[in-house]
């Protein structure tokens, strides 16, 4: 395995705090409830336009190679309003009763049916009993009952889906598929009855909805984010001259899953030296070195919520001359930034703020001599919603209580860069996430050290990995 480069650094990853108890149940037992997700159906229904029906298809299992899948990941849509995290389901929200099958209701859920041969292999299926006991779902059929005869689009509208965005119609699955099929049928219904495919109607809905996190998401939240920090902590203390990207990584991510992650949320990025300046640098080989800094862009996901906090530290654990000056200026940028999360203010102000600040910052430093040269070395934005996904869903306008978000400026100047060479290969991001409250915001990641003080405090205290 390429994480560890020693059977000590192996066996640390193991051994540390087998025997603290992190569970009192045998399985978590802390996800969404049901009635979270019949009250996030109910309110996609209120938004929708008169007569129309919503249709949200469960993800696809992918082949990664030859017989073996991609783990599957489900569609984040779809597990908002069901929380079944099966493949091959399909789910109908209409704005008005219908009848189906038999039966008369809003909400109809097909899903795949139990198959004790496949279920030996690869686990349990709920099945429609399952899936009714547990998520409280009334109208569950099996999958192949979902056919071109079971949905009268005569009388519908408009049709509110993504589908078609979604890459429903992947090639990189096992064929035949229950999920293809559906889809196929659905697309073509539509062209039979030549209803609308309302997809702008969709994705406003689905902005809105969950741009603004409700209380049970909230905690999800803060216990990934939590878990993330620490990680982060851990990096803090490890990191020395000599080790690799990757171990930096491992040890991160160790600690994510000994918390409970069952993901990171995202390939993790650690970069030192000249790749604190590659944004999503992804591949964390290079050998750290004295004198680097050490950008780690991590986190876990957790029941399907993803964290996103990025710390950069020095590898030796005291920050160059250079360094400091760099960082303390990004960390400015981001204090100014955290000024404006508060409710009313747009969105887009908190990145505003902190672009003002670095802007006269590198001016001051003779980086650069125009403000409108900042993109240069602060090329993206400063915040991206944050929550089912690391780039969620939300809207630009002015925020609300409930929204979560990240707040990330940067400063990134590469080898041969027009300034002067002193400032060559610093690299600094500094990212945290940021929960909009009645009266301002609450910093959800400030666990995470994020001064020179602290982090080089931090540096300095033992780690269960060295």
């Amino acid at each position: 395995m390429r994480i560890c480069s020693s059977p000590i650094l192996a066996l640390l990853l193991i051994l540390p705090f087998l025997s603290q108890a992190q569970q009192t149940t045998e399985y978590p037992n802390d996800y969404l409830s049901p009635a979270f997700h019949a009250g996030r159906r109910a309110a996609f229904r209120d938004l929708m336009p008169r007569n129309s029906v919503g249709i949200f298809f469960a993800s696809q299992v992918r082949v990664r190679n030859n017989d073996i899948d991609y783990y599957y990941a489900q569609s984040k849509n779809f597990y908002y309003f069901t929380g079944l995290e099966e493949p091959n389901s399909v789910l109908l929200i209409f704005k008005n009763p219908v009848t189906i099958l038999g039966a008369t209701g809003n909400e109809f859920l097909f899903v795949q049916a139990r198959n004790p041969q496949r279920e030996m292999w690869t686990g349990k299926i709920l099945g429609v009993e399952g899936v009714k006991e547990r998520y409280k779902f009334e109208n569950v059929f099996t999958n192949d009952k979902f056919n071109a005869a079971t949905i009268d689009f005569g009388s519908i509208d408009s049709v509110l889906s993504l589908f078609r965005n979604e890459d429903i119609f992947s090639r990189y699955k096992r064929a035949p598929d229950q999920l293809s099929r559906m889809a196929d049928i659905t697309d073509s219904l539509i062209v039979l009855n030549k209803k609308p495919l309302a997809t702008r109607t969709t994705l406003s809905i689905l902005q809105k909805l969950r741009g603004i996190k409700q209380p049970e998401e909230i905690v999800l939240m803060e216990k990934v984010v939590a878990m993330s920090a620490e990680g982060h902590k851990e990096v803090m203390k490890a990191t020395k001259p000599g080790m690799t990207e990757y171990q930096a990584q491992a040890i991160m991510e160790y600690l994510f899953k000994k918390n409970g992650s069952e993901f990171v949320g995202y390939p993790s990025i650690n970069g030192s030296g000249e790749n604190t300046c590659t944004l999503h640098y992804e591949s964390n080989q290079r050998l750290m070195n004295s004198g680097d800094l050490l950008l780690s862009d991590c986190a876990a996901e957790y029941h399907g919520y993803s964290a996103d906090i990025t710390r950069t530290i020095p590898v030796n654990g005291k920050f160059t001359p250079e360094q400091k000056i760099i960082y303390e200026l990004v960390l400015e940028a981001q204090d100014s930034a955290f000024l404006q999360c508060k409710p009313g203010n747009l969105f887009t102000e908190p990145h505003a703020a902190a672009m003002r600040v670095i802007s006269n910052g590198l001016i001051r430093l003779g980086i650069i001599k125009a403000s409108s040269e900042a993109r240069t070395y602060f090329p993206h934005g400063t915040s991206h919603h944050l929550g089912l996904d690391t780039h969620d869903m939300g809207g630009r306008g002015p925020l609300e209580p409930g929204a979560i978000f990240t707040v990330e400026p940067g400063i990134y100047i590469p080898p041969g860069s027009k300034c002067d060479q002193k400032w060559w290969n610093i690299g600094v991001r500094i990212e945290d996430d940021v929960l909009i409250t009645a009266s301002g915001y609450k910093n959800l990641s400030a666990a995470a050290p994020r001064t020179v003080a602290e982090i080089e405090k931090m540096a300095k205290q033992k780690s269960i990995f060295k």
